[in-house]
């Protein structure tokens, strides 16, 4: 596809030689490994509780399950889902419309059945209370398909790269990991759609319009922060978006980590087509 062509190095960039080294996380912060569908609850390099998933988001899917160095921002001991109307037990915030939360239940009180999953992480209830009780305000929520260290910072580096894909693909991005995709909106010619009939047309068109339409849900500086703060969890050091539509500039270390992550864990974006 258009956003898998090899980035053109410029201003002298070479290849980098740094390598970034695992460093110990300080303090309480929880791991989550998607792959092994195991919760871990650290204090330093001690692990104080390791705990099951009950469920994931189904990769591949739109819904799937985000990765990245998360700070908790806020928790709530029962949150209701605007996307998927249900009341979530133990509820704590990881990005966008991800949560780590206990099993949900619909307003009649019915639990939701344990083979759906919006994305968010799911623990049996008892599971959830220890997390919720476990994590205070900017505690880092780790997840990952590989190990607690996958998304340290990338090293600092003075030669950059124009990048315009990557923006497209971190608005795209935001766009499933953020905003509804199902909800009738309308169309950049005043159709009704969805954004996720939209998405193929960003992708394939790089289309800005698309982009802009995107970011006037919660307002481009609030969408842009959004995308800053993604980078930051991915330990994009490199990499700063000022608005949806222009090249952002980077690093070739960064956008490799960035298609990286699309790859693992937003794969939906590479293979996805309209109506999907």
């Amino acid at each position: 596809m258009w956003f898998m062509i090899p980035p053109v190095i410029t201003q002298g960039e070479t290849l980098p030689t740094a390598v970034s080294t695992p460093h110990e996380y300080t303090g309480k912060h929880v791991v989550i490994l998607l792959d092994t569908m195991m919760l871990e609850l650290h204090d330093g390099t001690t692990t104080l509780s390791v705990l099951p998933i009950l469920s994931q988001g189904k990769p591949g899917s739109y819904y799937e399950t985000i990765g990245g160095v998360h700070k908790n921002d806020f928790k709530t001991p029962l949150h209701f889902s605007s996307i998927g109307h249900v009341y979530m037990p133990h509820s704590v915030h990881i990005f966008g419309n991800y949560f780590i939360h206990g099993i949900p239940y619909y307003p009649n009180g019915t639990p939701v059945a344990s083979t759906y999953s919006g994305g968010c992480i799911r623990l049996a209830n008892n599971h959830a209370k220890i997390v919720y009780d476990f994590v205070n305000k900017d505690t880092a929520i780790i997840i990952t398909r590989g190990t607690e260290f996958d998304f340290t910072p990338t090293p600092i580096a003075s030669s950059t790269l124009l990048r315009d894909d990557m923006t497209t693909l971190m608005v795209a991005t935001i766009s499933l990991e953020a905003l509804t995709q199902d909800n009738p909106i309308l169309g950049t010619e005043g159709e009704m759609t969805t954004r996720r009939s939209l998405i193929s047309l960003l992708l394939t068109n790089n289309s800005k319009d698309i982009a802009k339409l995107y970011a006037k849900n919660i307002g481009e500086k609030s969408f842009v922060a959004l995308m800053n703060k993604k980078a930051q969890a991915l330990g994009l050091s490199n990499t700063h978006f000022t608005d949806v539509v222009s090249p952002v500039s980077t690093t070739y270390e960064d956008y490799a980590r960035f298609i990286e992550y699309i790859t693992t864990y937003k794969s939906y974006l590479m293979t996805n087509t309209a109506g999907l």
